[in-house]
């Protein structure tokens, strides 16, 4: 099947470029099934499914040169959440580019000059870019990872004490609260053995 358009999921793996009568359309690796076509290019549907989520993709790009330092070659976040981060093989630039989801890549390895990837449903394939540019792009993909859940932690923590302020405990309180925990613990495993020994 042929599509016009296709919503990224968790389940997506890879976008990769197919030759169709001189243009360039849109093979999409999901982790169940065969490869699903699309008539947009790997670069006009990333963008169509940042827009999806409330973001264009020239946003999430500048959110990855913040974040990360990166200037060429950007890994982007699709969705809001970090949940869908994927990263090229060109500049975007190319419409022959290669994009994948950094969940479902299993391992990586030198293939006759090429990349040889493996997905987490076991799927290999060849693409045309040498190891070592594959792996820096892996890599840079990592990193806006790291540094997107980072950030999140920080805001997460700044929120909840915005709305919770714990007292702050001296050494021998949190030690007394970490013993009498223990001892509601065992107490608790003891009752589990006088019942069964009944």
């Amino acid at each position: 099947m042929n599509r016009l358009h296709y919503q990224i999921h968790e389940e997506t793996m890879y976008i990769v470029p197919v030759n169709n009568g001189g243009y360039i359309e849109s093979r999409v690796g999901e982790t169940y099934g065969g490869g699903i076509d699309c008539r947009l290019n790997p670069n006009k549907l990333i963008e169509r499914n940042c827009r999806n989520h409330s973001q264009n993709y020239a946003a999430r790009k500048d959110l990855t040169k913040t974040l990360t330092g990166i200037t060429s070659k950007l890994p982007v976040i699709v969705d809001l959440f970090g949940a869908y981060i994927y990263f090229c093989t060109h500049s975007d630039r190319v419409a022959e580019n290669n994009w994948f989801n950094i969940r479902h890549v299993q391992s990586y390895w030198n293939d006759g000059g090429m990349t040889r990837v493996q997905f987490s449903n076991n799927e290999e394939r060849i693409i045309d870019i040498s190891y070592a540019s594959f792996n820096n792009q892996y890599l840079n993909a990592l990193k806006l990872h790291y540094k997107f859940n980072q950030q999140k932690e920080k805001y997460q923590k700044k929120e909840m004490n915005m709305h919770f302020q714990y007292p702050t405990l001296g050494r021998g309180e949190v030690a007394q609260i970490n013993e009498t925990i223990y001892h509601s613990y065992i107490n608790y495993i003891n009752g589990l053995q006088i019942k069964d020994e009944v």
